[in-house]
């Protein structure tokens, strides 16, 4: 369905003369990647909404739209895997928040942030097969997943010294950085597991 929803959007601009013939292909997939991104957002805002943790599903896509395209990570083979994994990936981060105390959020938060550094700075950015970057994009890639995951730190670091009224909402920051950071190692070890 998305493949043909995103074919029939590229006919459309072809025969509009928007885009070339020649460059069908990269933007047929640049269109499964925004719908797909949108369809699951759209979800995850109206999860949150329904749930009363709209302000936890704004931080989470914020998160994942700030850093995830530039550390990469694990990719589904399906696009409604990745449409169904981002949904559990969010409800277990709300779950996890929610049974974790308030006096032990900044301990945690700051382990999944130590342990989240380290993940980005060591193995980002992550290729995708299906959208192959040049080493020249790769090193501006992990530069700037290396100055955003410090921008982003400080901001959560400074929060719990300082905002102690925002500890939800700090943990769920400290938690979708680690969240990435776990997809990061699982495309890791899948490719490994290839390998070998």
């Amino acid at each position: 369905m998305l493949q043909r929803l995103a074919e029939d959007i590229s006919f459309y601009l072809i025969v509009n003369k928007i885009i070339d013939i020649e460059e069908r292909d990269n933007y047929i997939y640049g269109l499964q990647l925004v719908i797909s991104s949108l369809f699951t957002s759209v979800t995850i805002l109206i999860l949150g909404f329904i749930m009363g943790e709209f302000i936890s599903s704004i931080i989470f896509l914020s998160v994942y739209f700030f850093l995830k395209s530039y550390t990469g990570g694990y990719h589904a083979k399906r696009y409604y895997e990745c449409y169904i994994y981002s949904i559990v990936i969010y409800i277990f981060l709300l779950i996890i928040r929610n049974m974790t105390l308030d006096i032990y959020k900044p301990i945690v938060g700051l382990l999944a942030l130590i342990f989240s550094t380290i993940t980005i700075f060591k193995f980002s950015p992550v290729e995708n097969k299906n959208n192959p970057k040049t080493q020249e994009e790769l090193v501006k890639n992990k530069k700037i997943a290396r100055s955003r995951t410090i921008f982003l730190n400080i901001i959560i670091i400074l929060g719990y010294i300082v905002a102690n009224r925002f500890i939800n909402s700090l943990f769920m920051l400290s938690m979708t950085e680690f969240s990435i950071a776990y997809l990061i190692l699982k495309q890791k070890f899948l490719e490994r597991r290839q390998l070998s």
